[in-house]
């Protein structure tokens, strides 16, 4: 209650020293973030801080498109804290600040101090940005770059035509450590130049600058890729198994629904606690009018990229970060046509965070993503959509890794070797993926099952190094003949099920099972992989020659 007070108190008074306010955001935004930062990185994450030691897209560190500018910028951070999990919450931090003052600019620029004010407590506590800042570093530049670049279009816009020029750096730099929003921003940017300038030069000259930047950060993407042929190859595979709901890339119809009712849910978490004010604003539209250029710019900037989002991918709630951040701008000022705007406000923010700490109850089994596939309702997808942006989303899957990370250590025995066999995805119910486990466990071996692949493959990793490659069929997976195999696998899985026949000894924990392995053990299958109990099964394939006298084939 004393901090909604102080908070009504900033806002409320147009001369209150500005150190007032910034002193009040900030302690806000460490002790909304420090303390409910995720205590693990995620899959993405993980790729991220991989690429903190060698950067190489093809291999997922990171994940493409790279993210060339945000990879230099975690390493200078990385000079100091040193840590992959430290360097990340420090970005995110500082980049969630940068936010939150660049909300307030532009809410101030185009309407009033107060709509500022607002726009950036609104962004401060918006679950989809409170979600985003604790489960990662790199979504929250999508708010960051929006805010920027609008703020330099919506000068230019009204005739300050330097801001041509600012608006392609900063669009360019954006798209850098998140390219999609050249997608999304490049109406914005272009439409803005030509009303602010009137001249198809200064636009050319802008646009160059803009181009520059991009032929910087897409130039050492296509170096690390290996050359122009396998930049595109990379880039396309990559957009259409990430986009398996979208209907550009050929998704049934229900499919690509899902995916609309999440950008439309995510979207709406930035727009229901102001929503019910546009009455107020039309009251009294003849004092400040959201009309002309200011409806045209709001328009240009959230449309097309919706549109995009729409066809082709959003996926995580902090997709749609861009969209967040301006309609956050926008509610700031629509609030401030309601009487008692200072309560007003405070009670918003209150909505706000009820939604992130999960106050509205979810069905049955909300850890299990096939909640919004199994009972396709308004009510099941908004609330899965709430979830999925909540804390409850960051501390379920935290628990998952420390479970599973606990599980692995007591499973493992201390006289006999040890490997991990995984699968690549999961159906219905979500676990530990093995690229988190690689870098929790770095002198751990994983062999990866990739049964949901049209060719299925097996591959044995240790950390970020891939040691063999096994795709000729039928795909056989040599282990020791003495020793344990762990198996991360979908816990009540068809492959499970396969699992426990085939071996008929399958023990374990919630999701890490095991089976002893001796020198009696036959070879079984699982899911059509052969995994073979052999002399020298945990020995790297190219050491195997070496040792037994055969050819690179001997195991085959």
């Amino acid at each position: 209650m004393c901090l909604l007070w102080l908070i009504s108190r900033v806002s409320m008074e147009e001369r209150q020293d500005h150190r007032v306010f910034w002193i009040v955001v900030f302690a806000l935004l460490l002790l909304t973030r420090i303390p409910a930062m995720a205590a693990y990185l995620s899959i993405d994450n993980v790729n991220l801080a991989f690429s903190l030691e060698k950067f190489d897209p093809r291999i997922h560190q990171p994940q493409p498109p790279g993210y060339p500018f945000f990879v230099l910028f975690g390493r200078i951070v990385n000079v100091v804290f040193r840590d992959a999990g430290r360097t990340f919450a420090a970005i995110s931090i500082i980049v969630s600040g940068l936010c939150l003052a660049a909300a307030f600019v532009l809410g101030k620029k185009m309407f009033s101090r107060w709509a500022g004010v607002a726009a950036a407590f609104l962004l401060l506590v918006n679950p989809v940005f409170w979600h985003s800042s604790l489960d990662g570093p790199l979504r929250p530049h999508l708010a960051l770059f929006s805010l920027l670049t609008a703020y330099c279009c919506w000068r230019c816009w009204n005739g300050e035509k330097r801001f041509a020029i600012w608006g392609a750096a900063a669009l360019g730099a954006g798209s850098g450590f998140r390219p999609d929003l050249m997608a999304f921003l490049f109406p914005l940017w272009l439409l803005s130049s030509w009303v602010g300038t009137k001249s198809w030069r200064a636009v050319l000259q802008a646009f160059a600058v803009l181009a520059g930047i991009v032929l910087v950060w897409m130039g050492a993407l296509v170096i690390a890729m290996g050359g122009p042929q396998t930049f595109l190859k990379i880039m396309l595979n990559y957009a259409v198994d990430q986009s398996p709901e979208s209907v550009v890339f050929g998704s049934s119809a229900f499919a690509w629904l899902r995916q609309l009712n999440r950008l439309i849910i995510w979207n709406g978490l930035a727009v229901i606690t102001w929503i019910w004010a546009l009455p107020f604003y039309f009251r009294h539209r003849d004092r400040l009018t959201l009309g002309g250029a200011q409806a045209v710019f709001f328009f240009i900037w959230l449309v097309p990229g919706l549109i995009v989002q729409a066809l082709v991918h959003v996926g995580a709630p902090g997709h749609t970060l861009f969209s967040v951040a301006a309609l956050c701008v926008l509610g700031g000022y629509i609030l401030s046509f309601v009487q008692g705007r200072d309560l007003v406000l405070a009670a918003a923010l209150v909505v706000n965070v009820m939604l992130f700490l999960g106050y509205f109850a979810l069905p049955v089994g909300r850890g299990n993503e096939s909640l919004s596939r199994g009972n396709p309702s308004v009510k099941n997808a908004m609330l899965y959509g709430t979830y999925e942006s909540s804390i409850g989303m960051v501390r379920d899957l935290d628990a998952i890794t420390r479970i599973t990370l606990n599980e692995i250590a007591e499973f493992t025995p201390k006289d006999r070797p040890t490997i991990i066999i995984s699968t690549n995805s999961y159906v219905d119910q979500f676990f530990m993926n093995w690229r988190i486990g690689r870098y929790y466990l770095p002198n751990q071996d994983f062999w990866i099952l990739y049964n949901d692949a049209k060719k299925k493959r097996a591959e044995r990793i240790r950390r970020s190094a891939l040691l063999e490659l096994r795709e000729t069929e039928p795909v056989r997976v040599p282990i020791f003949q003495e020793g344990r195999v762990l198996w991360l696998i979908e816990p009540g899985s068809a492959i499970q099920k396969q699992l426990a026949a085939a071996t008929q000894s399958l023990k374990g924990g919630k999701y890490v099972f095991y089976s002893d392995i001796t020198k009696d053990s036959p070879a079984f299958k699982v899911d059509e992989f052969e995994i073979v109990p052999s002399l020298f099964g945990f020995l790297p394939q190219a050491a195997r020659p070496l040792l037994l006298g055969m050819d690179q084939h001997g195991f085959q």
